[in-house]
This record gives structure tokens, C-alpha cells and sequence, in this order.
């Protein structure tokens, strides 16, 4: 028996690997517990069993291979090395558990891949199981086919892969053995319930019996709802939150109610094929033969090349598309264009967002094709433009559409309006901005009015889809003019449309009747009855719940309509003009018959009297008098002399009187056009032409700008005087201004041209003056109106130009009330808004008002020809053409015909010239084409991305100009899109990645994040971490700089977990160029309402380590406020209350006495750390709460977030000037507080910490503070630890910090913690605190520095960081000035190259500096202040606290007078003296 257990003395993992099953039944058993035991999943303990567990799965003894199966178990679930064991676990539990004899055995096997798959190596374990499915002995393949389908029922089809699952199918059931087939069909099963019916097409080639089986089944699983019942580790906690919020509230919304399951797209299931390589070689030359049945054979095999594979690899297509548009475009026979148009169709469908770069070119043509009325060509080329638009935007297309819903032929106006129709449905909201949207509308209405009746039809379904779509409230405003009838067929079409995509928008959410402000705290909104809305993880299939509240998105159905309004969508009131007869009878029952007959009166002092007496008394009617406006004001001009009045003050009070009826009665266009033109030729009065420019300007608040300024401009060109002209022009200038530039630019500038061409000299230089102030507005674009006045006159408004252009337009001061006052009761944010709202609203888009060519007709076929020939001569004759052309033109029309696609083979022309002159044409275009060039952005971009990677560097040149060309003119938005820059990636050459890797480093950071598609740059990381890798220098430098752009619109998180796919061996170097661009990513600001961090319950008390005796009333608060509750959740409404604290942010009180007798008692922890533990943190909030600082302000120090911490310390910045003695009293608190910051890896937080103590320092030197002793040792320390931050701006606050520090703590106290300081293993430190000692030594003498300390730093010569040594030695030298020849027995023993070094250096020293040491200053041994502090002190009994000395420390030579004579001291001049300062 005793050799039996002689094993039990050997250790575990030898127990593991023991030749006698018993053994290593107890091994397995031993394992298992000590697996148990260890709760730190990296703990060096898991590394010994690591290579082990492969051997337990495996064991040839049945209960053995059952123990290990345990052990192997609960390794995986609590192992962080676990991962690294996937695969030959997985391989052995295959082989050799799965199909094991013993049940147990077999459910453990399965156990433990389910666990592999929950610790996020669900691909290895999917692979290894899909193999087993191959086996020979079906028990194996059985087994591996049941745990596949219980991985898939637990995880769901976001974590189980399907696609490599529906292939295996189609083996599975047609297999000889019954639980095979069994087992396929319920893998067949499963998979429908997660996937729907995208699988069924992949399951058709089965026989009939075996699809009509599952087509039972499946009928029986309609409506069923999937969920996965089993979460990855990395989503586990995000499930419980959700589950507990769905306790208290219904975590499903309506639309999650519907019962169903989501919908997959049936190609993510297929492989992508490449029918390029598979085409026939003749195919291009049959598809140009005579004869149409050649023709129509070329057809044939490229439809069923499209057919047999839906999905195609990504490829160059834009020939075979050039190709089919041809056909669909030129060929006579309807058979072959309803062929091409389905090959067309196939061909988008199969490249799916691919096929973007060849839509622009597609879509005028399919939408021009639609005047051919065969029902089969219509058909086709309604599926062609279906499936184009799927890879496209309506944004993209919109210049097609427009002109095609103006195209003569009513065919193709009624199938664009249907093609829009239907595209609307498969349309997100977010995807029509407001002008687009009016864009669209406005071309439709126009449209509603053709006689054609099915024309009338089509765009009344379009304008009813588009309703649907974008709601009642945006698209009622703009179809103002459409009369009732047509009204009444796009409510039917409204009614009657059906959106085919689920629209994405903010989950609505219960709001308080008066929404709380931004600087409410941010759980006011919801407390514990409205939990946020959260997001499921990924594998929570058809459920979804989106994150973001409704709060922030619900402005945006509402703010589009009211942006519209203030451009210029709201109507302008009218009224009804009154009757001479109906005017006479109400001006006489509202005014009394004495201003009445005054105004009449031949003699003017009367009429004086009368406009006087109706001045005084004008505020005074009734506003809500119909019509009050017109009849003061018709009273006013029309009854005789009216506004011809001779007497100019008379005339001056009438204006004023008009004025006044326009700032405070309702006013109307009706009223503004009586009086308007003789109120503008009342501007060349010499004594009233400033009252009359008041009146308009009156006008122009209580209408519209642009209302008033289009009326005083034609009314003053009608007129010959000269000074009516001058003067308009004047006030249209003040105007702007005053209200910003609400106006429509081009109609302006058509005004002002004619100013400027004016031969009165005063006029032309009243117009010049204008466009100067329109430059502010408009910029450099408007110069381009006036390049063809003549040569003297250009010069002059040049002048002008360039005295306001690059100016700042002033912000606008008129027209902001007015606009706003429909939303008073609004939440204060859009004080902001209406502040912007006249004059920052949106920027002119100049490209709008500059008249452009269309060189679409000047695109032949014969120039394109002849740019594709094979003499590259003949091509260059051909592009040389299309530059004259262009130049020709100067602005162009985006619509340029085939020219990008026959462009885009020319810039990856083999002849590196011809490549270089159509760069240059591209460049030419996008600035002829202004914005419109980014619809060739998709053509065009992979032909720059080829040329940057060209071995010439001209080429490489004039690549990255026409891509900044594009960029700039049309944004980088559309370069982002469709993968092409991860396709170049993949398979570019060296120049390649560099420079491209060097353009996306310098563009990404400033493009704003939504701009960007996401996906795209996901699809560009694995490439990132491939080159960062890279074995070309250039290549990594750009790609490791190119990380931080990437990061900004990713983040640090989404790149990390990238990292995974990545080997081993490169991670170390990625994941250093993660963490070296993480500290430079932006702040992101506190969302609105949000400025305050939610407030905790009261902290439990504390039973090893309490707050001493000043703690005690804050844990007996807690512990009575939870007895008081009950419950940890409070009751909400009492929750809300607590949440918002009014308290001042820091209270003077005494409780820092009883702190510091606390911590010289031992009562409380000291505030020394390596790196902060809990227990600190939790001590700190404890004192905190006793001091009574605000709850608020210690809920955002103490949170998780960054930002928060920010904004404690922009309240503690404002509070500092006017709370300091409050300061004082928590100065301790305060301090240690930001010595917590000094660890975070935030240099955001730091660097605006040290900004707050260099104020915090200041304030204390000019109350002349002293700090006490545990209030200088628990910050000085932590605070020498930044002086060795590798940023530059860190180091620089720590050091001035530290110069402060000196003023209010004994130096000799400071020297001895910078002292410590040189223990520090980090080179940069000891480099900074060796320069530290230098500048005291200097500056207080030797007595600060004992032998021992000169010794210490004489040992720093011999560092082998040279920086070190060099300050050393720096140090020694500033000793040796101060000692002499002393210095050489006081630094003790040195060996011969550091002493050689040492003379070296006092030598050169000698020659710059003449050694005069200061009489040193005694040190009182006491340490104690001899000047009494203004403040009250702090003492404490029997203890001696250092907190003060007996002089001055000097800074420096300059600022010692200034800093003598802010302490007070007057033992200054004698200390000045004494150290030989003048």
C-alpha cells in the first residue's frame, strides 16, 4: 500500500504526468482544486499546467480522461492563458471525448468548448468541430454536429458563424448513418431559426423529401422570438445591467414587440467568385459585331456567368460597365438593352457597395434610357437602377434626378419620379439633409403640375414616400403652393407607402414637463424611474435598443423645420389691402379728429403739433387690432402732404412715427409695399435720409432682410438720381451688418455688378464699398463675378477686396429676438442658436451662384476614342484637347458624360507622362467643378491611389495634389468609402503605403468623426498593424503616425480589440503604437446636461481604518440615512432632490486641525503609495464628506471618467478667486487629491492640474501661507514624480510648481524629498531632480546640503545615461563655486574617468564663471517660522510640525526683490545684501 500512495508526495503537475492512472486521477484532482483556489486569472501558477491540459483531455484511463475533463474545465473558464490551449484541446476532445462511451465524458467535452466559446475563441473551436464532421466514424461526426447546433441555440449567429455551417448541410443529410442525418437536420433547423429565410437558397439543391421535412419544421418555428441564453465573458456584465434595467422597466419597445427573428442578407453566406478571369477572350470584340446575334451570344454568357455566381469578388468592372451602358445607351435592338440592363443589374447586385465607383456613371443613362416604351426594356432597366441605387445615395445622384424630372419626354420624368419613389422607401432619414430635401421636393411639385396625368401620379407617390419617410413636419413647410386636390392624392400616396428599412432613431423616452437645463445634473432626467436606454451586445440577435437618448436626438425632426424657416422656407405675412372708405372709418374710430384734421393742415407748425401729439401716444393701441400697422401707417403717408411732407421736421417725426408702428405692432408685406418706395427715395434727404434708413431697417426686423433689400434695390435702379442709388447701397451694406448675411447672394451680386459699372463715380464707389463688406461673407469665390470688368475698375474693387477679406464678419445684432420668438419656451440651448442664426447659420456655398458650362456635348465619342488609343501620342493629342476644353470653360457642370471612367484608365496608363497630364486634367476639373467633383470621387480615387504608389516621384506628386484638389473642393467623405483605400492597401507597393500612410496621418485628425465610414476604417486596421510591422522604414514610421487619425474616429478600445487576430509576435510592437498615440487623442467635452456625475450613496463605514474622531459623525450620517431608507435605492423622488447640492464647492471650517491630529495620532492612513489603492481613495472621500464639500463636486472627483475630473478642476479654478480662505482650510484635501491625478495616464487631467496649482501656489505666496508639514509631505513627493514625464509641458508646470512650493515650505525639507528623488530609476527624473539641486544649492547655499548628499550625487557621474551625468556633474560644479577645494573630500571616492570628467568640467566652468560662494544661511534647527502667519494656525499638541523657516528662500537673481516684498518680511534687504544682489 505504501508504494500505491508514494506518488502523493511528488508535486501536482508531476502527479499530472505520472505513468499510474491513480496518480493522475489525483493530480487531475489536486489541479482542480488549486484551480479553484486562484482568483488572479494571471497568476504565474496557471503557466505550470498550461502545456498539461491537452494531456488530461486525452488520458487513456476512462476516469482519469472524466477527472481532467473537470480540471481542463475550470482551467478555461478562470485561466487567462487558456486561449493558447484551444486548439489541441479542441483537436483531442474531437477525437477522443466527444463521441467518448461515458455520458459524463461526453457532456464535459461539450462544456468545455462551450467554454472555449465564451472566453472569445469561437472561430478555433467552430474550425476544429467542422473537422470532426469529416471523421470516418460517424459517432465522431454526430457528436460534433450536436455540439455545433447547442453552441449556436446558446451563443447565437452573431458568435457561431453560419457560413462555414450551411455548406457542411448538404453532406450531413444526405449521409448513410440515421443520427448524422438526425443531428444535420437539427443543425438545419437551428440555423433557420437564427437566419430566417436567407438560408433556403442555400439549401435548394437537397432533395425534394428532405426540403419538404424541413420545410415543416420550419413553418412550425414562424414568429418565434431567438435570443442567445449565453454570453461571451466580454459581454457578461453589460447582460446583467440590462437585466436589471429590465426589471424595473420593459427593456422592449413596440417595434421590438414584433416577434420574428433579424434578417441576414443571403450573400454574406456565399464566397465571392471572380468572373473576370472566367469571361471568354472575344467577349468585348462579339459584343462589337454587326450582326445583333453575336451581339446577343456575348450576352448570354455574361448573364449566366452573373446567374450561376451572385456574389463577385472585387475586381476593375468599369470596362465591362462601359460595355453594358453602351449597349443600353446606342444599341437599336430592345432585346440586347433589356439583356445588358439585367446584366447590369446582376453585376450591382453581385458587387453590392462596390459597384459605387461605376453608379455615377450608370445612373443619367438607365434614367435617360426610360423614354423607351417597351415594357421588357422598362422593366430591365427599372431592376438595373434598383439595384445601382443600392450601392449609391440619393445625395450622390441628385444632380441626375433633377435634370431627368426636367426632362422633355414625360416617360422619363414619370420613372424618375417612380425611381425615386422607390428608392425612398429603402432610404434612411438621416441621409436627406434640408437642402436636399427641398431640392427634391421643389424639382417634384414642379412635376405635379404636368399635363401628363401619369407624370402627375408618379411624383404625387414620390412627394406621399417622401413624406413617409421624413414626416408631416419637414415636408408640409415646402409644399405650400400645392392647391387642395393634389394635396389631397399625396396624403392617399402618403397613406399608402410602405418603408422597406427599419428606420434608425432615438428610442423615445419620458421627459419631465419642463425639461431640466445643461447645467442640470444629468440623473435629474431619469433618477431610478427612467432607466437609460442601453445597447444588447452583439449577440442579442433581433433585439435591439439604441443608446442614445432621446434627449439629444429628438431635436432633430423639429430642428430641420425651423432651420428652414430662418433661411427662408416660412412665408412672409400678408393681409388684405384696405378700402380708402374702410380706412377713413378706423383711423377715425382709433385716432382723436385733432391729429386727424392736424395732419391735414396747411400750416406746417400744426401738422408739427399733430405728429408730435401721435408720436407720444403711437405705443399705446391695441396690437391685437386687425390691421393696426396699415392704418397708422396709411394714415401716416397717405393723407395729404403724406410722406412728401416739405417741412423736414415734420417729415422727420412722421418717419418716426412709421418706425415705432414697426417695432410694436405686427407688420405685414401688404403694409410695406405701400410705403417703401417713397421711404427709399427719402434716403437722399440730407437731413432725414438716416430716419428714412431706420424705417427700412425696422422693415427688415419686423419681415425679412431679403423681403426689404430686393424691394429698395429695384425700386433705386428705376430711379435716375444718383444719391437714391449711392445710398441704397450704403444702407444694404450697414444692413448686413446689422442682421448678418440673410440674403440670397446671387440676385445681390447681380444688383451690385450693376453699381459697379455705374458712371456716377459715387454710386460705383457706394457699390464697391459693398462688395467689400459682402468679401467678409463670401470670401475670395466673389472676386471670380467681377474678372471681366475692365482692368482699372477690377483694380479698385481689389482694393477693396483685400482690405475685408480674411476678415471676421461682426456678429449680428438685429433680426435675433424677432426670429426666435416662436420658441421662447425652449430650453436655454438655443439662446446659442439664435445668437448664430442671422449671420453664422450656414455658409454661402458659392459653387451655388457661379454660372457653369455643361461639357457633357463636347464629350464625344471620337475625343474619347482617340484619349484610349494605342499610340500614346495620339492619347496625349486627345487629353491635351480636353485641358483646352476645360480651360475653355472655367466652371463646369459635374455631369461630364463618360469622361471620368476613359480618365480613370488613363491614370494607370503604362507612359508615366500620359499619367501625369491626366492627374493635372483632374486637378482642372475639381476646380472647375467646385463640390460636384466628389460624385467622380468613386471613378477616379483608385486611379490617384495607383499613382501614389508610382516609382517617379513627379507622378507620386501630382497624385497627392489631385487628391487634395478633390478633398478640398468636395470633402474626404466619398474617399472613404466602398474599401478602395484598404484595397490599395492589400497589394500596393512600398511608395505606396508610404504615402498613403503619410496622407491619411496628416488628414484624418481634422476630419470631423461622423464624416468618416467607420467600416472603412475598420476594413484599413489589420492593414495598419500589417505595416507597423513592416520590414520598409518608411512604411512603419507613416504607419505608426497614421495611428492616432485612425484612433480618433475609432478609439483606443475598438483598436485594441483588433489586436486579437493579430500573431503574437507583432502585438508587442502594435500595441506600443496604440498606447503611445492614446494619450494624444482630443478630449471629448461633457455631453450638455451631463456636466455632473451621478451622486453616490453614503460611503460605509469603515471598520480596520475610519476617518479618527472628525470621521465619526460622517459614517454615523451613513449608517442612519440607510437605516432611514431601507433600501439601498432611495426612493426617486427623494433621489432627485439629493442629486443637486446648491452648497459652495468648499466650506472654511476647522476640521483640517483634527486631520492632522489624526494622521501624527496613526488614526488614519499615511498619504504615502507607490501606486493609489482603494483604502486611500476611500479615505480621501470620507474626509471630504466630513469637511462638506460639495456632493456634487466630490461625485465628479471620484468618478471613472476623465472628463468629469476636468470639470472639477474648471470649478475649483473659478471658485479659487473669491473663496480662499476656504481654499486654505482644505488645502490638505485638495492636495492629495491631485497627487491621485499625478498616477492617472490622462495628460489632459495633469496638465490642467499643475495649470490650477501654479494658481493655487500664487494664492497662498500672497497670503503669505506656510504649509504644514503633512501638507508638504503628502504632495512634494508625488509631485517629483511627474518632473520626469516625458512630455515637455508636464515637466515645465511641475517645475514652476516646485519653485512655488519653495516659497511656502522649507526648502531644506523640499531638498531632502528631490534627494529621494535620484532613486528612481526613470533617467529623465533623476536628469530633473539633479537640476533641482543644482538651482537650490545655488540659491540657499551649502548649509542646505549635507556631505552625505554631495556624495550621493557625486555617484550620479558615473550614470550611464548621459543627461544624467551631465547634470551631476553640473551640480558638483555649482558645489565646488560654493566650497572650493572642499568639494573634492566632500564627494568621497571617485574613480579616475569620472574625476577626470569632474576637473574637465570645474575647468571650463572657471573660464564663464568666477567662484565667489554667498555666506551660507543658517538652517534653524527648529524649523519653526519666525514670523508669525495672518492666517489662523494650526497647532497641535505634542507634536512638532516643520511648517515654516526662518527666511526667505530666494527664486532667482530677478525675482527675489518682488518676492521678498510680497511675503513682507523685512529681513529682505538684510538677506539681499548678505548674497551680494544689487
Amino acid at each position: 500500500m505504501a508504494e500505491d500512495t508514494e506518488y502523493k508526495k511528488l508535486p501536482v503537475e508531476e502527479r499530472c504526468v505520472h505513468k499510474l492512472w491513480k496518480a493522475r486521477v489525483d493530480g487531475y484532482e489536486e489541479a482542480a482544486k488549486i484551480f479553484r483556489e486562484l482568483d488572479d486569472e494571471k497568476s504565474p501558477e496557471w503557466s505550470k499546467f498550461a502545456g498539461l491540459i491537452k494531456k488530461m483531455v486525452v488520458d487513456s484511463n476512462a476516469l482519469a480522461q472524466e477527472k481532467g475533463l473537470e480540471a481542463a474545465l475550470i482551467f478555461v473558464e478562470n485561466s487567462g492563458l487558456a486561449g493558447r490551449t484551444v486548439g489541441d484541446v479542441m483537436t483531442g476532445i474531437v477525437q477522443k471525448c466527444i463521441a467518448a462511451p461515458k455520458t459524463k465524458t461526453k457532456e464535459l467535452s461539450v462544456q468545455v468548448a462551450l467554454m472555449y466559446v465564451e472566453i472569445e475563441k469561437q472561430d478555433a473551436v467552430v474550425e476544429e468541430l467542422v473537422k470532426g464532421m469529416e471523421a470516418k466514424n460517424p459517432k465522431i461526426v454526430s457528436a460534433c454536429v450536436a455540439a455545433t447546433t447547442l453552441a449556436l441555440r446558446e451563443f447565437g449567429h452573431k458568435v457561431i458563424g453560419v457560413k462555414p455551417l450551411i455548406k457542411k448541410l448538404a453532406p450531413l443529410m444526405s449521409d448513410r448513418d440515421k443520427a448524422v442525418r438526425d443531428e444535420g437536420k437539427q443543425l438545419a433547423v437551428e440555423i433557420y431559426r437564427w437566419i430566417g429565410a436567407a438560408m433556403k437558397a442555400q439549401i435548394s439543391t437537397l432533395p425534394q423529401v428532405t426540403l419538404k421535412e424541413l420545410e415543416d419544421e420550419f413553418d412550425k418555428l414562424k414568429g418565434e422570438r431567438v435570443e442567445p441564453s449565453r454570453y461571451l465573458k466580454s459581454q457578461q456584465e453589460k447582460q446583467a445591467k440590462i437585466a436589471d434595467a429590465a426589471a424595473t422597466e420593459d427593456a422592449y419597445n413596440e417595434e421590438d414587440g414584433e416577434a420574428g427573428v433579424e434578417e441576414i442578407d443571403p450573400m454574406d453566406l456565399l464566397d465571392p467568385v471572380d468572373i473576370l478571369s472566367k469571361m471568354p477572350k472575344d467577349f468585348y470584340d462579339k459584343l462589337e459585331e454587326k450582326k445583333w446575334t453575336l451581339r446577343k451570344e456575348s450576352l448570354e454568357v455574361l448573364e449566366k456567368l452573373l446567374t450561376d455566381h451572385p456574389k463577385l469578388e472585387n475586381g476593375e468592372y468599369g470596362t465591362l460597365v462601359s460595355a453594358l451602358k453602351k449597349v443600353i445607351t446606342k444599341d437599336s435592338n430592345v432585346v440586347l438593352v433589356a439583356m445588358a440592363g439585367k446584366c447590369l443589374a446582376l453585376l450591382a447586385k453581385g458587387l453590392a457597395k462596390r459597384f459605387s465607383n461605376y453608379a455615377s456613371a450608370c445612373v443619367p443613362s438607365l434614367l435617360e434610357k426610360f423614354k423607351e416604351k417597351k415594357p421588357n426594356v422598362v422593366t430591365a432597366l427599372r431592376e438595373a437602377i434598383d439595384a445601382v441605387y443600392a450601392s449609391t445615395s440619393l445625395e450622390a445622384q441628385q444632380e441626375s434626378i433633377v435634370e431627368s424630372l426636367a426632362n422633355k419626354n414625360p416617360s422619363v420624368k414619370s420613372e424618375t419620379a417612380l425611381f425615386l419613389a422607390r428608392a425612398l422607401t429603402r432610404t434612411q432619414p438621416t441621409a436627406l439633409n434640408k437642402k436636399l430635401l427641398k431640392l427634391l421636393t421643389t424639382s417634384l411639385v414642379k412635376t405635379l403640375n404636368e399635363p401628363d396625368p401619369t407624370v402627375r401620379d408618379s411624383s404625387a407617390e414620390a412627394l406621399g414616400t417622401l413624406m413617409k419617410l421624413m414626416g408631416d413636419k419637414a415636408v408640409t413647410p415646402l409644399l405650400a403652393d400645392v392647391d387642395p386636390l393634389k394635396m389631397a392624392k399625396i396624403k392617399e400616396c402618403h397613406d399608402k407607402a410602405e418603408i422597406k428599412i427599419k428606420v434608425a432613431g432615438p428610442k423615445k423616452e419620458a421627459r419631465p414637463a419642463s425639461a431640466p437645463t445643461a447645467k442640470a445634473a444629468a440623473p435629474a432626467k431619469g433618477g431610478s424611474v427612467d432607466p437609460k436606454p442601453v445597447a444588447r451586445p452583439a449577440t442579442t440577435g433581433a433585439r435591439k435598443v439604441l443608446k442614445k437618448p432621446a434627449a439629444v436626438g429628438g431635436g432633430g425632426a423639429t430642428s430641420a423645420p425651423a432651420a428652414a424657416s430662418k433661411a427662408g422656407g416660412k412665408p412672409l405675412a400678408t393681409e388684405r389691402e384696405l378700402t380708402p372708405e374702410d380706412l377713413q372709418e378706423k383711423s377715425e374710430e382709433i385716432l382723436p379728429s385733432d391729429i386727424l384734421n392736424g395732419l391735414v393742415d396747411s400750416n406746417w407748425k400744426n401738422r408739427l403739433a399733430a405728429v408730435e401729439q401721435l408720436l407720444g401716444e403711437i405705443t399705446g393701441f391695441d396690437a391685437k387690432q386687425a390691421g393696426i400697422s396699415q392704418i397708422l401707417i396709411r394714415t401716416i403717408s397717405g393723407r395729404k402732404p403724406g410722406l412728401k411732407e416739405m417741412n423736414f421736421q415734420v417729415l422727420k417725426f412722421k418717419l418716426d412715427i412709421i418706425r415705432s408702428v414697426a417695432e410694436n405692432y405686427p407688420l405685414t408685406t401688404t403694409t410695406v409695399d405701400l410705403v417703401i418706395n417713397e421711404i427709399t427715395e427719402k434716403l437722399a434727404d440730407a437731413k432725414n435720409g438716416a430716419a428714412a434708413a431706420d424705417v427700412l431697417s425696422a422693415f427688415a426686423e419686423a419681415t425679412k432682410l431679403e423681403y426689404v433689400v430686393g424691394k429698395v434695390l429695384s425700386f433705386a435702379f428705376e430711379q435716375k438720381s444718383p444719391k437714391v442709388q449711392s445710398e441704397a447701397f450704403n444702407w444694404v451694406g450697414k444692413s448686413i451688418t446689422e442682421f448678418g448675411f440673410q440674403l440670397q447672394p446671387k440676385t445681390l451680386i447681380e444688383d451690385v455688378r450693376k453699381g459697379v459699372q455705374s458712371t456716377n463715380p459715387t454710386v460705383r464707389a457706394s457699390a464697391i464699398q459693398l462688395v467689400g463688406t459682402m468679401s467678409m461673407y463670401m470670401g475670395k469665390a466673389l472676386m471670380m463675378f467681377f474678372d471681366s470688368e475692365k482692368p482699372a475698375l477690377k483694380s479698385q474693387i481689389q482694393v477693396e477686396f483685400d482690405k475685408n477679406v480674411g476678415e471676421k464678419p461682426p456678429k449680428p445684432v438685429r433680426g435675433v429676438q424677432r426670429s426666435s420668438g416662436g420658441s421662447g419656451d425652449n430650453s436655454p440651448d438655443n439662446e446659442d442658436d439664435d445668437g448664430g442664426a442671422a449671420g453664422e447659420e450656414e455658409p454661402i456655398n458659392m459653387a451655388d451662384l457661379l454660372p457653369r458650362v455643361d461639357i457633357a456635348p463636347q464629350i464625344t465619342e471620337a475625343l474619347l476614342k482617340e484619349m484610349s488609343d494605342k499610340d500614346w501620342k495620339t492619347r496625349n493629342e486627345g487629353l491635351t484637347k480636353l485641358q483646352a476644353l476645360i480651360s475653355e470653360a472655367r466652371l463646369i457642370k459635374p455631369s461630364i458624360g463618360d469622361l471620368a471612367p476613359a480618365l480613370a484608365h488613363r491614370l494607370v496608363d503604362s507612359n508615366a507622362k500620359i499619367a501625369q497630364t491626366t492627374l493635372a486634367i483632374c486637378e482642372q476639373l475639381a476646380t472647375a467643378m467646385g463640390a460636384g467633383c466628389r460624385n467622380h470621387v468613386r471613378t477616379l480615387f483608385p486611379g490617384f491611389l495607383h499613382a501614389l504608389g508610382d516609382n517617379k516621384s513627379f507622378v507620386r506628386a501630382a497624385a497627392l495634389n489631385c487628391i487634395n484638389s478633390f478633398g478640398e473642393k468636395g470633402g474626404y467623405k466619398e474617399f472613404f468609402e466602398s474599401e478602395m483605400i484598404a484595397d490599395a492597401l492589400k497589394g500596393g507597393s512600398p511608395a505606396l503605403k508610404t504615402e498613403l500612410w503619410a496622407w491619411l496621418a496628416d488628414k484624418l485628425p481634422g476630419l470631423p468623426p461622423k464624416s468618416v465610414s467607420k467600416e472603412d476604417l475598420h476594413s484599413m486596421v489589420p492593414h495598419l498593424y500589417a505595416h507597423i510591422c513592416d520590414r520598409n522604414a518608411e512604411v512603419r514610421k507613416n504607419a505608426n503616425e497614421a495611428v492616432l487619425g485612425i484612433m480618433i474616429h475609432l478609439g483606443f478600445e475598438a483598436m485594441n480589440r483588433a489586436l486579437d487576430k493579430q500573431k503574437p509576435a507583432s502585438k508587442k510592437d502594435i500595441l506600443a503604437a496604440l498606447e503611445k498615440a492614446r494619450p494624444n487623442l482630443p478630449v471629448k467635452p461633457l455631453p450638455k446636461g451631463k456636466q455632473q456625475a451621478p451622486i453616490p450613496e453614503e460611503p460605509k463605514p469603515k471598520t480596520v481604518r475610519g476617518g479618527g474622531a472628525g470621521g465619526a459623525p460622517g459614517i454615523q450620517k451613513s449608517a442612519s440615512s440607510r437605516a432611514a431608507g431601507g433600501q439601498d435605492k432611495p426612493a426617486p423622488a427623494r433621489k432627485k432632490d439629493e442629486d443637486i447640492d446648491t452648497s459652495p464647492l468648499l466650506c472654511a471650517n476647522s476640521a483640517k486641525n483634527q486631520r492632522l491630529l489624526d494622521e501624527q495620532k496613526m488614526k488614519v492612513l499615511k498619504w504615502t503609495f507607490v501606486t493609489p489603492r482603494e483604502e486611500f481613495t476611500e479615505l480621501l472621500r470620507d474626509q471630504m464628506m466630513t469637511a462638506n464639500v460639495n456632493k456634487a463636486l466630490i461625485a465628479n472627483m471620484f468618478h471613472d471618467d476623465f472628463r468629469y475630473h476636468l470639470k472639477v478642476i474648471e470649478q475649483l479654478s473659478e471658485d479659487l478667486a473669491g473663496n480662499s480662505k476656504a481654499l486654505v482650510c482644505n488645502l490638505d484635501l485638495i492636495l492629495k487629491w491631485l497627487t491621485l491625478r499625478f498616477y492617472d495616464t490622462n495628460p489632459s487631467v495633469l496638465i490642467k492640474g499643475l495649470e490650477y496649482l501654479v494658481q493655487v501656489f500664487q494664492v497662498l505666496i500672497d497670503e503669505e501661507y506656510i504649509l504644514a508639514e503633512n501638507e508638504g509631505s503628502c504632495f512634494v513627493p508625488h509631485l517629483l514624480l511627474k518632473i520626469g514625464d516625458p512630455k515637455d509641458a508636464v515637466r515645465n508646470g511641475v517645475r514652476r510648481v516646485l519653485r512655488q512650493v519653495i516659497l511656502v515650505f522649507p526648502f531644506v525639507k523640499v531638498f531632502g524629498y528631490v534627494m529621494e528623488g535620484l532613486k528612481s530609476k526613470n533617467a529623465r527624473q533623476r536628469t530633473e531632480c539633479l537640476d533641482e539641486l543644482t538651482f537650490l544649492i545655488e540659491s540657499y547655499g551649502m548649509n542646505i546640503c549635507p556631505q552625505a548628499a554631495v556624495r550621493e550625487i557625486a555617484r550620479q557621474i558615473s550614470d550611464r545615461d548621459n543627461s544624467v551625468r551631465n547634470a551631476a556633474l553640473n551640480c558638483i560644479v555649482q558645489v565646488f563655486f560654493l566650497s572650493g577645494e572642499k568639494t573634492y573630500k566632500m564627494i568621497g571616492h571617485l574613480n579616475e574617468k569620472d574625476l577626470s570628467m569632474l576637473d574637465e568640467r570645474i575647468k571650463r566652468a572657471k573660464k564663464t564663471k568666477k567662484p565667489t560662494p554667498p555666506p551660507s544661511v543658517d538652517v534653524p534647527a527648529s524649523g519653526r517660522p519666525t514670523a508669525p502667519q495672518r492666517h489662523d494656525s494650526i497647532e497641535i499638541e505634542d507634536a512638532e510640525v516643520g511648517n515654516g523657516c526662518d527666511e526667505l528662500p530666494p527664486p532667482d537673481e530677478d525675482g527675489l526683490a518682488s518676492a521678498l516684498y510680497t511675503r513682507g518680511l523685512e529681513t529682505g534687504v538684510i538677506i539681499m545684501s548678505l548674497l551680494g544682489f544689487q
